[in-house]
């Protein structure tokens, strides 16, 4: 399924939940979480906050005016009351603030959510600093160029420790389908992947620890191509930078 398609589906769960759906559209996203967990689990929390504010509301009796209508219309009633519209400005107006708290506490679980990333990416990159940092006193760091066009930088290899960090300067930002992919390059010059990354906005460089279930010195080199948003099993994208052991 494209990025893109599974985008509109998050984006349509809230709607969903709060029943403002067509039924084309319903129907879609209920065929899509019959096969995606990650949904599933997104719908449950929107619903989880509605389901709260529900049982939060206290029991309402019924007004005057609607026990009247009732006992005139019970056998033996003397009068027949003509039938007229009665708003209930006190039910109007319970109905519209749930439906307000509703709405901002949905509004404030997608700000919870976007501050979470946010916090998350901060924590990777100072995980990925103190690497570097602690491979800078190591003897026997290697210390090896970066090989791109319009990118700098530096890899830190320490191959008795099977670690690496690449330290990459002026890496270009990538639209939403797109992410970096580290390849580890083998002696015959096949390709094993060593993970995906994407540069923080607003950095001037990109700290990126490599993981490789192999040991390092089984690998003659390193390379970064751009691959569509979840990697490929081989590169298929543009290279952007190499590094030679």
């Amino acid at each position: 399924m494209a990025q893109d398609e599974h985008s509109q589906f998050l984006d349509d769960i809230p709607a969903y939940a709060l029943g403002a759906l067509d039924a084309e559209e319903a129907a879609a996203l209920e065929s899509h979480l019959r096969t995606c967990a990650s949904c599933r689990d997104e719908l449950a929390g929107y619903r989880l906050v509605s389901d709260s504010l529900l049982t939060a509301l206290p029991p309402k009796p019924p007004s005057a005016a609607l026990r009247k209508r009732l006992q005139n219309r019970l056998p033996g009633a003397q009068k027949q009351s003509r039938p007229r519209l009665v708003w209930d400005f006190s039910r109007l107006s319970l109905g519209l603030g749930f439906a307000v708290l509703l709405l901002l506490n949905i509004f404030s679980l997608v700000q919870l959510r976007g501050i979470q990333t946010q916090q998350a990416g901060l924590l990777h990159r100072v995980e990925n600093a103190q690497v570097a940092l602690a491979m800078l006193s190591y003897p026997g760091v290697q210390t090896l160029p970066v090989s791109g066009e319009a990118v700098s930088g530096t890899l830190l290899l320490d191959a008795d420790r099977n670690t690496a960090v690449l330290v990459a300067w002026n890496l270009p930002e990538l639209p939403a389908g797109q992410t970096y992919q580290v390849w580890l390059v083998e002696p015959g010059g096949g390709r094993v992947s060593a993970g995906l990354f994407r540069p923080e906005i607003g950095q001037p460089y990109t700290t990126e620890a490599i993981a490789s279930s192999q040991t390092l010195s089984n690998f003659v080199g390193i390379g970064v191509t751009i691959e569509p948003a979840g990697g490929s099993d081989h590169p298929t994208g543009e290279r952007v930078l190499k590094v030679d052991f």
